[in-house]
Parts: C-alpha cells; structure tokens; sequence
C-alpha cells in the first residue's frame, strides 16, 4: 500500500540504433523486489536527497541497476510527469540517447537484487499491428477495476511481457518519436495514471491523423 502523500520518481528511457533500427532498452525486474516483483520496467526509481535533478536521478538508477555508466547517456528531452498508483506519485520520463557502437558492444553487468534480465526492441513493435498487438484484461481492485494493458515481446529466444505503465510510455514515446498513431485501436489510460494534458493531446492528434 502506498503513503497518501505524493512522491516523485523517474525513469530512463534508454534509445539506441541497433542495425539502423530505434530500439528501447527495458529490465526485468527481480522475483525477491517486494513491489512488482518480475515485471518489465525502465531503469528507474524515487529520487533521492543527493540527486539535484530529475536527470540525476534517472541516470543514477539506471547505473545501479544495469552498470550504464552515467557518462554514457546523452539526455534528450524530459517529458511532462504522470500520476499513478492512486495519483500519489508523479512519474517523469527522462529519455536519452546511446550512441550505436557503444550500445551493441557495452558489457552491461545488472544488478542481481534488482534486475532480473535486460532486453531491448525495436520501438516500433510498441505502434506495430503486425507484431502481438497491445492487449488487456481487467483487475478489480478494492472497490474499484481498470483495464491492465500488455504486449508480448520476445528478445534472443526468451518472451517479456511488457504491460501497465511501462506499455502505455513505450506507445506514448513510439508514437510522439515516429510521428504517427498506433496501428491498432487504442485508448490513453485513465483509470489508473493521468496523463499530461499536453501528451493526450499529441497522442491524439497522432491518432487522428
């Protein structure tokens, strides 16, 4: 259960060319984590008191969990927060770039009490009618049910299920990155996140065009 008062975190949207192709870099996370243990996350987490932005904090995590040296990344853009898990934490994209030589080639080394696996797609699975599209199933929780989005994904032989927050960013990022709307019928979450006015709208407009 989460503390009624609001908190911040973020995460790494880690972007790199592979074989001339945008792909996005994703952990597993740990069986032993107490929340969502083994889910299909983006290196991230809550900021802490040494960290003096947003940016900091993403790239701190991310060189805890998967040994991304900080000095690697070359931060993009900050998207605007979310809010989830019952609006009490605003959640900041930070999305950053890996040059191609030193992504295909880098010995990553994840941290084992965090990180489970480590994997990486192609974006444009996350838009893409002709890959498992975005699916959904409903969860009743306490007095209240949303629907629970998720892609089936698979890198070197092993399926990641990537749902929830995590799918919902990765349409969001593909669809703002490529400059059109999924190729799939799909619906901005509003049951358990609140999404940026200014990413609904983008989002939107994409879709209709």
């Amino acid at each position: 259960k989460y503390d009624s008062e609001e908190r911040s975190a973020a995460v790494l949207v880690v972007l790199c060319e592979v074989e001339g192709v945008c792909h996005v870099l994703l952990n597993k996370r740990s069986e032993a984590l107490r929340r969502h243990p083994g889910q299909v996350c983006f290196p991230g987490g809550m900021r802490d008191p040494v960290d003096e932005s947003t940016r900091d904090t993403t790239l701190r995590e991310c060189e805890e969990e998967t040994g991304l040296d900080r000095n690697i990344p070359t931060v993009t853009s900050v998207l605007p927060s979310l809010k989830v898990y019952q609006k009490t934490l605003h959640l900041t994209p930070v999305i950053c770039t890996v040059p191609p030589e030193t992504f295909t080639s880098y010995q990553f080394t994840p941290n084992p009490a965090e990180v489970a696996d480590m994997f990486h797609v192609p974006l444009s699975v996350f838009l893409s009618d002709q890959q498992p599209p975005l699916k959904s199933h409903t969860v009743h929780q306490h007095s209240s049910s949303f629907d629970l989005h998720h892609f089936i994904v698979e890198f070197e032989g092993k399926e990641f299920d990537v749902q929830g927050i995590t799918a919902h960013l990765c349409v969001f990022i593909a669809a703002i990155g490529f400059g059109r709307g999924p190729e799939f019928e799909y619906k901005l979450p509003t049951e358990y996140c609140v999404v940026s006015e200014e990413i609904r709208d983008s989002v939107n407009k994409l879709m209709r065009s």
